[in-house]
């Protein structure tokens, strides 16, 4: 080392160890800076698709998973775009865990259908559609900051609505502003303060089929929403039901105005506890023989009880089918499969259209329940069941039925020489045009007018006014409390259920 001056040395390699000290320190100075202050534009977009002002609705539905258990659902209507032009589903965050929804459908105008009203307009979505399955044992869990309600193992307060849309067409232009003649927001909020655990919709979310015009009652402003897009899904539904979406789960059943040729394209965007796929979305309308039926399944309401759901959306009042291939038959030899379960005590079919219940009242008689319906069950009975009578519509281990189509409320009891049917509610006045009254003669006539071929109730109630019901389990058991609500919130009957029949007074 002669020669060396070694201090000089050593101040050099001091002065590049304090450089590359001081850089270091500066780079982790500026990470902490930037992550500080948001993370940059990456870090900034990447949290953007979890801001609220971008979800549109969140909710919770009720379905089933591949071994036939329940499967919650949620979902959220979003309409964040990337500044690459792509949609990004927010995150959701489940007992502290985060992660990001899978996207079931991107916001897009799909393709023009060929509707029960013409003209018509291609249905738009400008809000793409995130979903998450909800695991079982998940006790808190939000969206963009905002909880979303979890379903219950044993719900004990469950609410039944129905038709609850606002009904623009060529015959009836309803007002869509004015809570008294479209009560459903408020009969929204009335549910919500009952504090349920679950709501169940029957069926008919969407009604303002065409535009509004200066000869009806419905807003005359230009924007007024109508066809079957994301605005008027927003307007009858989403929006209205804001209440109880925030609330409780919901078990969705499929009504008539969710059809292909109607609101089917947002139904399988929003509502369809199934996966989505363009076989089963409406946007082809050689696919509607597959997409307008759907496989029927259960939902567990714990204790004993459970509800069998059945798609009758498409059926029309007609002619009896007992053609075993018909998708009618199929979906009642699942039914009836599901509700042969002996570890469920009270079983409830629930669908869109009255079976054992009284139809739309014409002129001075009321029509009985679908009659396509009654026969294809009766050809199942007779299938299943050889021995069963001719006009058999139900096995015995189903206990209780509820319907909506009709806008109104009924409470129907059979008990007819020794053979007793499931007692039967009707919840259809959840806010649409109300039905003619059924007539008020003595005696009652429901003696005379049958619901089913050679069958009349033994007693019925019934509200010709806007309402819902609202069920309360009994103690521990299977079995369930209903009470009838009208819109002002006051309560017109209280029914006890025991077994296939219900205690009811008013």
């Amino acid at each position: 080392m002669k020669g060396v001056n070694m201090s000089k040395v050593f101040s050099e390699v001091f002065a590049t160890y304090s450089f590359f000290r001081s850089l270091i320190i500066c780079l982790v100075l500026a990470l902490l800076l930037l992550s500080c202050s948001g993370g940059g534009d990456s870090q900034s977009q990447n949290n953007a698709p979890n801001e609220a002002k971008y979800i549109s609705a969140s909710w919770v539905i009720i379905g089933t998973d591949s071994i036939g258990g329940n499967q919650a659902i949620a979902r959220v209507a979003t309409s964040y775009i990337s500044p690459t032009g792509e949609a990004v589903c927010p995150n959701i965050t489940i007992d502290g865990f985060i992660s990001q929804m899978t996207m079931r459908v991107v916001a897009g105008l799909m393709p023009l259908r060929s509707t029960d009203y013409q003209p018509s307009v291609a249905a738009n979505f400008p809000v793409s559609v995130c979903e998450t399955v909800l695991p079982l044992t998940a006790k808190v869990a939000s969206i963009a900051g905002q909880s979303i309600p979890l379903p219950k193992k044993s719900p004990d307060r469950v609410l039944l609505f129905g038709d609850t849309g606002c009904r623009m067409d060529t015959t009836t232009l309803q007002n869509c502003d004015d809570p008294s003649s479209w009560p459903f927001s408020n009969l929204a909020k009335i549910g919500a303060q009952l504090a349920p655990d679950l709501v169940i919709h029957m069926g008919d979310y969407q009604y303002r089929e065409v535009p509004c015009s200066s000869s009806g009652g419905c807003p005359t402003d230009v924007n007024s929403p109508w066809g079957y897009g994301w605005d008027t899904w927003q307007a009858d539904f989403f929006t209205p039901a804001a209440p109880l979406l925030e609330k409780a789960p919901f078990v969705l059943v499929r009504g008539d105005h969710e059809i292909c040729t109607r609101g089917g394209q947002g139904w399988f965007r929003f509502l369809d506890p199934n996966s989505y796929t363009q076989l089963r979305s409406c946007n082809n309308a050689s696919n509607d023989t597959i997409a307008n039926y759907s496989s029927t399944y259960a939902v567990d309401l714990g204790r004993g009880s459970r509800l069998v759901v059945y798609d009758s959306s498409d059926v029309s009042t007609g002619s009896t089918v007992s053609d075993p291939n018909n998708n009618y038959y199929q979906q009642f030899m699942q039914a009836f499969s599901l509700a042969s379960n002996p570890i469920y005590t009270n079983t409830i079919f629930i669908n869109h259209h009255p079976i054992l219940a009284y139809n739309i009242p014409k002129s001075k008689s009321v029509p009985p329940g679908n009659v396509t319906l009654q026969g294809v069950m009766n050809s199942v009975m007779g299938y299943l069941y050889p021995s069963a009578a001719v006009n058999s519509y139900y096995p015995s281990s189903i206990s209780m039925a509820f319907h909506a189509h009709v806008h109104s409320m009924q409470a129907i009891n059979f008990s007819n020489t020794g053979t007793t049917y499931p007692a039967t509610i009707v919840s259809g006045g959840g806010g649409n045009e109300l039905a003619d009254a059924f007539p008020t003669t003595s005696p009652p006539f429901y003696t005379k007018d049958t619901v089913a071929p050679g069958l009349n109730p033994s007693n019925m109630i019934w509200n010709n006014n806007f309402g819902f019901a609202l069920l309360e389990r009994i103690g521990e058991s299977a079995f369930w409390k209903y009470t009838l609500y009208d819109k002002t919130g006051n309560v017109f009957a209280v029914c006890t259920q025991s077994g296939r029949q219900l205690n009811c007074s008013n």
